[in-house]
């Protein structure tokens, strides 16, 4: 016989606050994200939005293997651009 689960359990669903506690956004991000697609697979209970907690882990994991560092600056398109001269007369049309 199985006992029931303990309070200090984690929960198998998140709502919409508790994702947005997670990612410490705001639930209207959530909303917003999950209405674009950009959100993990959830769905309604009632009026509630319930997401599954394995499908926020495997979205979490596809967005970590999805970033690239920046290499910015490394390369020479990405340095920064030369000092402009000044603008003006040129010191040959100075003299």
């Amino acid at each position: 016989m199985t006992s029931p689960p303990s309070e200090d359990a984690s929960p198998v669903h998140l709502t919409v606050a508790d994702l947005a506690g997670r990612w410490r956004t705001t639930k209207s991000a959530i909303y917003v994200a999950r209405h674009r697609g950009k959100a993990p697979k959830g769905f309604k209970r009632g009026t509630t939005v319930l997401f599954p907690l394995a499908e926020v882990e495997a979205f979490e994991a596809a967005q970590m293997a999805a970033d690239r560092p920046s290499h910015r600056g490394t390369t020479v398109e990405h340095r920064p651009p030369e000092r402009i001269a000044r603008r003006g007369r040129s010191s040959a049309a100075r003299a």
